[in-house]
């Protein structure tokens, strides 16, 4: 261990910004469809509830709805499809796929109801138009730097031969810029893969993490607490997990 580097992220940082910029477009019920309850996956999905929350509330809304589950494993199948069929077909209007390859359940439930998903890790707005076969169906993506961090790290190790810096640490990487979100290490994206609109601008996303950055928002990473501790305005109703 002592010759290896480790970089973890502040997934509850990009999960709020998915969660803020999802009702700040007008997405008033919401789905957080989660793998397995690891603690990455947790923070993505206590960081989606804490933004809507905030949305809500920043929108003097009380009728902002999230179901919450974890589907037990880290790829998609027909009995989880069946949950995401439900929960469409209830009225939840787009899902935050957070977890593997479980993203295709949820897809394949919205492309049935033309309903919509948020991505995850990546702007996976690519990804999932060509497994629907539709493009357009991903509002955003909670994504970590997995470029910037392969490149900057890389290129210090290697090209400026600092490894010593490196090795045997294990560092949290978030917000490193409160006024170029580009350069984060947890973001939502900034082109066409986010549905941007008058409601939620660029530049609302710009000052958002502004705030982030300078301490104005706080968002909670505490993963012993339980969905709904961090609902203010809004209704949570955690459904557990579907298997496991």
């Amino acid at each position: 261990m002592s010759n290896v580097y480790c970089a973890v992220y502040q997934e509850e940082l990009c999960g709020y910004m998915a969660g803020y910029a999802a009702v700040k477009l007008g997405y008033k019920n919401l789905g957080f469809l989660g793998g397995m309850a690891v603690p990455a996956v947790v923070r993505y999905g206590y960081g989606f509830v804490q933004g809507v929350d905030a949305a809500a509330a920043d929108l003097g809304l009380t009728d902002v709805s999230l179901n919450y589950v974890y589907g037990g494993q880290f790829f998609g199948d027909a009995d989880i499809t069946a949950v995401m069929d439900t929960w469409y077909a209830g009225g939840t209007e787009v899902v935050f796929a957070c977890g593997g390859g479980i993203y295709t359940s949820a897809v394949d439930a919205a492309k049935k109801a033309n309903a919509k998903v948020i991505g995850v890790d990546v702007d996976q707005a690519g990804v999932i138009a060509g497994y629907a076969g539709v493009e357009g169906m991903t509002v955003t993506s909670a994504m970590k730097g997995l470029y910037p961090t392969t490149y900057d790290t890389l290129t210090d190790v290697i090209v400026n031969g600092n490894w010593d810096a490196y090795k045997g640490k294990i560092a949290t990487l978030g917000l490193v810029s409160g006024d170029d979100p580009e350069l984060n290490y947890v973001q939502i994206p900034m082109g066409e893969g986010t549905q941007w609109s008058d409601s939620f601008t660029q530049d609302d996303y710009k000052a958002m993490v502004k705030d982030m950055f300078d301490g104005k928002i706080t968002v909670s990473n505490d993963v012993s607490k339980a969905p709904s501790d961090f609902a203010t305005v809004i209704a949570v109703e955690d459904q557990g997990a579907i298997k496991g």
